[in-house]
Formats: structure tokens, sequence, C-alpha cells
């Protein structure tokens, strides 16, 4: 009935259990939040890893001027690449971002005059994406995120006023 160390069996009994307890807790409260730092945490180390192209990737790689960033030599195929890798990323982030503040806004329950206005702080805080090939595809997934919830829906004209 008794035992040597108490302390131990009941140490023993109960780290698991609350062990248990916490995951639980974790994951139904915050299993959005931990499936956002991980997806973040896969993104950042994709972009870190080095990237090997061939002569013909550089030549059929988008040139996009990205105003936000000075070039040494502009008529070089490094300076190119790089902007275009600088500005993916940046890409990568507002679709991430966005993906966020568009379940945020069905959560909450927003307005469509709310949505556009958050998505226009959004996009202010990305300056070298407006005017590059990269807005059709950030529309385009905002139009598919919205679909996906379908709580709000943005027309055309919508789409042109967040940008402004």
């Amino acid at each position: 009935m008794f035992t040597l160390n108490p302390w131990a069996d009941y140490l023993t009994v109960l780290g698991p259990l609350i062990a248990v307890y916490y995951l639980f807790v974790g994951l139904k409260f915050y299993s959005r939040d931990l499936k956002a730092r991980i997806i973040s945490g896969r993104n950042s180390r994709r972009s870190r890893r080095p990237k090997m192209k061939r002569k013909e990737d550089h030549e059929d790689a988008l040139e996009v001027e990205d105003p936000a960033v000075e070039s040494v030599n502009p008529t070089s195929d490094a300076s190119h690449s790089w902007k275009n890798e600088a500005l993916f990323s940046q890409v990568e982030g507002l679709a991430a971002h966005l993906r966020e503040v568009i379940a945020e806004a069905h959560e909450k329950h927003y307005e469509r005059e709310e949505l556009v206005l958050l998505l226009q702080m959004t996009l202010k805080e990305y300056p070298a994406i407006p005017g590059t090939p990269f807005q059709l595809a950030i529309n385009n997934l905002i139009g598919s995120e919205c679909a996906k919830y379908g709580s709000i829906h943005l027309d055309a004209q919508d789409k042109v006023m967040i940008w402004n």
C-alpha cells in the first residue's frame, strides 16, 4: 500500500495526464495558429534553400522591376533573378497573410466594405507588388478564398478598388 517514494508515483501518473490535457487544449483552441506557424516555417525553409537553375531557366524567368530594390547592374541575369526571387517571396508572404485575413473576416462576419478596407490595408504593406504580373494572381487568390468561405463575394470593381 505504501511505497518508498510517493511523489515519484504521483508525478508518474499526473505528468502524462497533464501533458495529454494541455495537448488537447492546444489542439482545440490553437490549431489554426499552429497550422499557420507550421506552414510559415515550411515556406521560410524553402526560401532559404539555394535553388539550382539552368541557363534556360534564367532566360525564361519573368523579369519584373521592383521599385523597392536597387539594382547594381540592371542588365545582368543575376540581378534580375535576385529581384524575381525577392518579389516572389513577398508574394508568398502576401498570399499567406491574405488567407489569414479573409479567414478572420469570415469568422468575425465582416461586411463587404470592411473586408475591402482590410484588404487595402494589407496590400499597403507590400508596395512592390501592385503593377506587377503577380497582381492578377493575388486577385485570383482573393476571389478563391472569398468563394471558399462563401460569406463575402467581391466583384471586379471591388478588386480594382483594393489596389488603390
